[in-house]
């Protein structure tokens, strides 16, 4: 695989983007409610969001195409991956793989169950992410047959309002419904995402507000009841696993059916 190497470098866990990403997102999920009541009376459809999209996340992987294995110290779980729609991401994501980047990094954030942190070398949010940490940072590849169902894996990176990056760690989304079921309601999701993804949104679960916001780049298929025990870990105050969650190995290989 060829080495990937990017002149823009940022430390995601040290700058303040991070830090408000955080502190924002634990109120956000509280006030998708005032979200879901306002497109109730508005009646319309967020602006950016395609009539026709080609759910290839719903798709179990054929033979030959390529996945992502994470085994953690909770058990493995595997996702499909997605060259044709991220290909700068992916060739980025692989290269790390192939260096061994991933094995020993840590979930260093879980919120409220509904997403995690992944991918860092430190355990702690606010920790140090140190010297081997890669810190390059990409323009994110946003696609309209990629959204942030339950099951997907979205690269995050800190940057400015306005700017979409993406970088080595990434966030594990669950779903909205683990805080409140009143988030996701059918027809509101209707209403704001349109029939076909707010129907996906209301059957699958996810986190519709983070839609187009992210270079989603994989989607679990197999081991989802390790992936839904790593969101049901408990955390401390700080949104810190109570006890480590480790990707022990991470890698990319064929699928083989």
């Amino acid at each position: 695989m060829e080495e990937y190497s990017n002149p823009h470098k940022v430390n995601p866990l040290k700058s303040v983007a991070f830090k408000r990403y955080l502190g924002i997102s634990l109120v956000a999920i509280f006030v998708i409610i005032i979200f879901v009541f306002f497109i109730w009376v508005s009646g319309g459809k967020q602006r950016g969001i395609p009539d026709d999209i080609d759910f290839i996340q719903l798709e179990a992987p054929e033979k030959g195409d390529p996945i992502a294995v994470f085994e953690t110290n909770l058990g493995t779980f595997r996702a499909a991956l997605y060259p044709d729609e991220t290909p700068e991401y992916y060739r980025y994501f692989c290269s790390l793989c192939d260096s061994g980047y991933y094995d020993g990094t840590y979930v260093c954030a879980l919120v409220d169950g509904a997403y995690a942190l992944g991918g860092t070398k430190a355990a702690d949010p606010e920790g140090d992410m140190g010297a081997d940490s890669d810190m390059t940072r990409l323009k994110a590849e946003v696609s309209d047959n990629l959204w942030p169902i339950k099951g997907s894996i979205c690269s995050y990176t800190g940057g400015g309002f306005g700017t979409k990056y993406a970088g080595s760690s990434f966030i594990l989304i669950n779903d909205v419904t683990v805080v409140n079921s009143a988030y996701m309601d059918e027809e509101a999701l209707k209403r704001a995402y349109g029939e076909e993804l707010g129907g996906v949104f209301a059957e699958k679960g996810g986190i519709p507000n983070f839609s187009m916001k992210y270079t989603v780049f994989a989607q679990v298929f197999d081991g989802l009841d390790v992936f839904e025990s790593i969101m049901a870990a408990d955390a401390l105050e700080s949104t810190q696993p109570a006890e480590d969650i480790i990707f022990e190995h991470v890698y990319v290989t064929e699928y083989e059916g």
